[in-house]
């Protein structure tokens, strides 16, 4: 897997002026500004510092309570000041469809010239868009692709590609027993694409493995209880948990090894997770955790606003042109709907350099995958971690 272009001397300087922590685990931590309605424009961060001719940028997110949004807005913030912009928001729809299109009707009142948006559903924006159109403001989709109207720009990592990685990992040791998928709200992309391509690459490449198939919809507590279940369960015929993001990692973590199956044991269980925040680099460091995709909330933020700002001067980008996370520019469809993308690369982040081969890759992904070390200090949430006292500051 080819490694992301870092721009390690920007990350750096935008993690080291980062105001909160916010790499604490669980899904009520790590909560950075804004509420769940009205504008944060003017009250901290890069609103603040604002200057008349700054130009104005919507943000509408989902969350603010988990460690990898926390720190996606932190980068916001600092990026918003180098590419000279003045955020509305972020306002936080806390997993409402329809009060986010609310708020994107409000962020174009309020005067945004393009906006920054973590749909709810890859479906859900579709009032949200006819009305910025409308009023000749385009919406920049992070994190998610959009499968109902036309946006300006997707900035995504593949999530088809996080569950092939945590299946080729798994499948090239674990042979028979049983794998816990915790999977995420399966309603959206990102749940969606990592279940399927996880289920479909573990049926193909280790079909005695018997798959446990949970869905959480993203709810840290359900998926905590559904990995005690199955470890209670099945004991040390659980041979491997795929967390489908980071935040269970720490209540899963003291239950295998309250039950013997943690690392060091004769018989552990190999917990593989998502989102590649600081606390899975020092799991990973120690063994707690086998791996975890890195989706990087720095050049998340930066590109999000980037073409946020492209939007705003009436820039045009084509498929085929370089893109700031991935090689090149490229159209992705969903439902039908298709729109231009930057199809960020994500690195899979493991102990050690790994090389992994799979018999059948899903949907003509690559078969091959080089791992990246968890010692990588150009890794985000080693970026991130630094910069707040140490990865393991809050593991």
């Amino acid at each position: 897997m080819r490694l992301i272009r870092r721009l390690a001397g920007t990350a750096a300087l935008a993690a080291a002026g980062l105001l909160v922590a916010a790499c604490s685990s669980g899904g009520s931590s790590g909560a950075a500004a804004g509420g769940s309605s009205g504008s944060t424009a003017g009250s901290g961060g890069a609103g603040a510092s604002a200057t008349s001719g700054d130009i104005p940028i919507g943000v509408a997110l989902t969350y603010n309570n988990t460690a990898f949004w926390a720190a996606y807005i932190n980068y916001e913030q600092q990026y918003a000041q180098q590419l000279h912009i003045k955020l509305i928001g972020p306002l936080l729809a806390q997993a409402s469809a329809s009060l986010q299109n609310q708020q994107i009707e409000q962020l174009v009142n309020e005067g945004a010239k393009a906006i920054v948006v973590n749909p709810e559903t890859a479906t859900s924006l579709g009032p949200a868009i006819s009305y910025a159109t409308a009023h000749n403001v385009q919406l920049v989709s992070v994190d998610t692709i959009v499968g109902v109207g036309k946006v300006y720009m997707v900035v995504r990592a593949s999530n088809t590609l996080y569950g092939q990685n945590a299946c080729a990992l798994i499948s090239a040791t674990v042979k028979s027993g049983y794998v816990l998928d915790l999977e995420g709200d399966l309603t959206s992309s990102n749940g969606a694409d990592r279940t399927n391509a996880f289920d479909s690459c573990m049926a193909a490449n280790a079909p005695s493995v018997k798959v446990l198939k949970e869905p959480t919809n993203w709810t840290d507590a359900t998926a905590v209880t559904d990995a005690q279940n199955a470890i209670n369960a099945y004991g040390s015929q659980l041979k491997a948990i795929y967390s489908q993001w980071s935040s269970p990692d720490t209540g899963i973590i003291p239950l295998l090894k309250g039950k013997g199956l943690g690392p060091g044991s004769a018989n552990p269980v190999m917990l593989i997770s998502d989102d590649g925040v600081p606390f899975e680099m020092c799991d990973i460091a120690n063994g707690s955790v086998a791996a975890s995709q890195s989706q990087p909330a720095d050049l998340y933020a930066k590109y999000a606003l980037t073409y946020a700002l492209d939007a705003a001067k009436g820039v045009r980008h084509a498929p085929g042109e370089p893109g700031g996370g991935a090689p090149t520019l490229q159209n992705v469809t969903y439902q039908g709907d298709t729109n231009l993308a930057d199809p960020v690369v994500a690195p899979f982040v493991t102990k050690a350099q790994t090389s992994l081969t799979l018999a059948t890759p899903v949907s003509g992904l690559p078969a091959t995958i080089t791992t990246t070390p968890v010692t990588d200090q150009t890794l985000w949430g080693n970026v991130y971690g630094s910069a707040h006292g140490g990865v393991c500051t809050s593991s």
